[in-house]
């Protein structure tokens, strides 16, 4: 009777191993797709694979692709979460990344965010990529979706992280430039001008100064109340928990 409950034990332990998305660390994280409904061929999954890893290993941001046919009672967002936050995905102290769920048993993609990825795709974002891949996904052209979704995140990554690092070099000599020509525009009709000010009609001589006081009145202070947003540049990014408790930001649309 022992045996038999010890051998019950180790085959629901195994099971659940099997099962995507459960146990702690059950995949190699250096691999980016997972296409457990077989919707890529070899060479689609190879592509995409290449791609995904670029991007994570540029950008410093976890970037993964997952399909299945069944998410096991789960929707396709908390499955999508829990896939992320199970199986260790994420770069640095915050897991920063962005996962595509392919749910082809219930026709749903579902874009998670987590870290960073949740400031920089917004919820406007997501509904942009989503739109891209719409046409692809209605017609079972699920490879060049994810790719689409590959395209965007580095699109949006490059936008998020440097584009307007790099601008401001140029946005401050520009502002230096105007206002030299300014200044100078400004110096060069006043020249050769004499200036009438209030000294000029001054007799000094007839003025005494009999006393001098600073005399406070009162204090006037105006306050204003200034919202912000979690989101990027790109927009607000709508946040909720999932089951391990962490903070994901997403969207996602049937198809």
């Amino acid at each position: 009777m022992k045996k038999l409950f010890v051998l019950v034990i180790v085959m629901l332990f195994l099971l659940l191993n099997a099962l995507p998305g459960f146990g702690q660390v059950v995949l190699d994280t250096g691999l980016k797709v997972y296409d457990y409904a077989d919707l890529f061929t070899r060479e689609e999954e190879d592509a995409l694979m290449e791609k995904a890893q670029r991007i994570a290993s540029e950008k410093r941001m976890d970037v993964v692709v997952v399909t299945t046919d069944d998410t096991y009672g789960k929707s396709s967002m908390d499955y999508a979460d829990d896939f992320f936050d199970y199986n260790g995905f994420g770069y640095g102290p915050g897991y920063d990344g962005v996962l595509l769920l392919i749910d082809i048993g219930d026709r749903m993609a579902w874009i998670s965010t987590h870290g960073k990825g949740l400031r920089v795709f917004s919820d406007s974002r997501i509904d942009n990529i989503l739109d891209k891949m719409e046409g692809h996904l209605k017609n079972d052209r699920f490879y060049k979706a994810a790719d689409v979704f590959l395209d965007r995140v580095d699109y949006y990554l490059l936008s998020g992280f440097k584009k307007s690092v790099k601008h401001i070099p140029v946005y401050l000599v520009i502002s230096v430039v105007v206002a030299g020509i300014s200044v100078g525009v400004m110096a060069s009709h006043n020249k050769g001008r004499k200036t009438v000010t209030a000294d000029t009609y001054l007799d000094r001589e007839s003025v005494r100064l009999r006393d001098n006081r600073d005399i406070y009145i009162r204090t006037s202070v105006t306050k204003r109340d200034i919202s912000s947003s979690s989101g990027s540049s790109g927009g607000r990014s709508s946040t909720h928990r999932s089951s391990s408790g962490r903070s994901h930001g997403g969207g996602g649309r049937s198809f």
